[in-house]
């Protein structure tokens, strides 16, 4: 088995052992100018589209059409033209739906529940078209088309916000929540961007609404969320050569005092953005003059976000200064319509790293409505059906997931040795036993299946796995990545993680942080981690 290479990062939480214990080390900083990035992802002379601007409209959107159309053949003959401007800008609601980039390939189709969408609609609808008014994307865009630049589609009224994305695929979902929980607290329209992890430099970008269930998220936070495929015609504009300028703030610089700049992102240059960036207040900064953290407040970074907090800061500009943006360089204040950050993964509310813990407001606000789209836990459901030997609608019995992460963590061992330091088999078999009695004892079930996920690449290792009588998603064999591209192999694995009904995870993994969270709310899973790092590390 080949095994893939996982996308996350050690979530680096060992403060609590003293000021001076964490022996992880921060994120890899990337280098602050895009230039280097879009020599890697951005070829020169395309050959495919990868981010066309529109998507064909839903059933509803089609139905208001035709009978727009309708209305419009009936009454122009009675009614003055110019009236029909003046009808049509009174309400929102008569808009088309916003046309949404083909890069997505398929709109997300999983919804909230029956009694849910009752309020809003007749059954027959289905996604977007099942919104209320005020949850619906073209309710907060000018138009019903994505534009050359973002400006031009948003509405003088509303004030949006954004960030960027610069790690592996599990640390940008947590980058992707803490910038939804920050602009509800702010009081604004976050839009997101698109995963953009080096899981092979070419890979697609892939919209956060293709994996997760983008609709009932929105009605379960009753708050409208866009996506920059909605906003902006990416496409049009590197064909055009049409880069945005706008002001955005630096708070990297400010949090991590190694750094001399802003963090670097890929998502600036697939965007086609200009940015100068501002320095942030050092009051941003959790820990002041620590070295070894680098998170930021939700708050302290929502006043940035406000009229008072943004002008005390510009107040002061030799302690907060403009840098010019890299390709025209104008120096720009950070923009009021579209507040934008460089990085927000490091943000918490109290202490670092706290989406491990249980009050998390990231998680229990915003991220614990993250489902799985339909198609996505369909795919799922059929690799566990053949994985069981299980004819096609069979229902899958109860399983107990495992995640081992070893691969990249081996740097983080230093001197001891790689069998020390990782945790053998049997540590995750002692936590596998304690889970299915916890399931026993909680939901009444012995559960006797066992799947092991990681991303080892040693076959000896797997056969061991294999002798313990354990199963395992065989993306090699499957041709996970050749059919559905190189996202899938880790993402179909954190989806089946997560349908687990008790889950062993690697301790320091962020990608079993993330599984444990899911499984425990979502299904009153039992679940622990195990913990590595010397010999023994997990033994209790």
């Amino acid at each position: 088995m080949a095994a893939y290479a996982e996308e996350d990062r050690a979530s680096e939480s060992s403060l609590e052992d003293g000021p001076n214990a964490q022996s992880m080390p921060l994120l890899p900083m990337q280098s602050w100018s895009p230039s280097a990035f879009k020599e890697k992802f951005l070829p020169s002379s395309p050959t495919s589209s990868i981010w066309p601007s529109r998507m064909p409209p839903g059933p509803a959107a089609r139905r208001r059409c035709l009978i727009l159309g309708a209305v419009l053949l009936v009454t122009l003959g009675s009614i003055p033209l110019f009236l029909s401007g003046r009808l049509y800008s009174d309400s929102h609601e008569g808009q088309p739906v916003r046309e949404i980039s083909e890069f997505n390939p398929t709109l997300p189709t999983a919804s909230p529940s029956g009694s849910e969408l009752a309020q809003y609609g007749d059954g027959d609808i289905d996604g977007e078209d099942a919104y209320p008014v005020h949850l619906r994307p073209e309710t907060y865009l000018e138009g019903p088309i994505a534009t050359t630049h973002f400006r031009d589609s948003l509405r003088n009224d509303t004030g949006y916000m954004t960030s960027f994305l610069s790690a592996g695929w599990t640390n940008d979902q947590i980058t992707i929540g803490n910038l939804i929980y920050l602009a509800l607290i702010a009081g604004r329209i976050p839009i997101l961007p698109p995963f953009t992890s080096y899981i092979g430099s070419n890979s697609a970008p892939i919209p956060f609404s293709e994996i997760f269930d983008l609709p009932r998220m929105v009605s379960a936070l009753n708050s409208p969320i866009l996506e920059w495929h909605m906003v902006k015609d990416i496409e049009r504009s590197h064909a055009e050569n049409a880069k945005d300028e706008i002001g955005c703030w630096n708070i990297w610089e400010v949090d991590n005092m190694q750094s001399d700049g802003p963090r670097g992102s890929y998502s600036t240059v697939l965007l086609n953005l200009d940015i100068s960036y501002t320095r942030a207040p050092q009051s941003v900064k959790l820990i002041p003059n620590y070295e070894h953290d680098s998170h930021s407040t939700f708050w302290s970074l929502a006043k940035l976000a406000f009229p008072e907090g943004r002008a005390q800061v510009l107040a002061n500009p030799s302690a907060h200064p403009i840098r010019p943006s890299e390709s025209s360089k104008v120096m720009l204040p950070p923009d009021e319509q579209l507040v934008c950050y460089d990085y927000l993964y490091y943000v918490c509310a109290l202490e670092p790293f706290e989406f491990e813990r249980d009050y998390s407001p990231m998680w229990r606000e915003v991220m614990v409505h993250a489902h799985w789209t339909a198609p996505l836990e369909d795919l799922a459901k059929g690799y566990l059906r053949r994985l069981f030997r299980l004819p096609e609608n069979a229902a899958i019995p109860p399983y107990i997931a495992i995640h081992a992460r070893r691969g990249d963590f081996l740097g983080w061992c230093g001197d001891v040795p790689k069998d020390d330091c990782f945790a053998p088999l049997s540590a995750f078999a002692r936590r596998v036993r304690e889970v299915q009695e916890e399931v026993r004892l909680r939901h009444g079930i012995y559960v006797s299946h066992v799947i092991m996920t990681g991303d080892e690449k040693d076959p000896l290792w797997w056969s061991a796995v294999e002798e313990r009588g354990w199963l395992r998603l065989d993306h090699a064999a499957e041709r996970t990545a050749e059919q559905y591209g190189n996202w899938y192999p880790v993402i179909l694995d954190a989806v089946v993680q997560s349908m687990s009904v008790g889950f062993v995870g690697t301790d320091r993994s962020t990608f079993s942080h993330m599984a444990r969270r899911r499984v425990s709310d979502w299904n009153h899973g039992a679940v622990r981690l195990v913990k590595w790092g010397t010999v023994g590390a997990d033994d209790h």
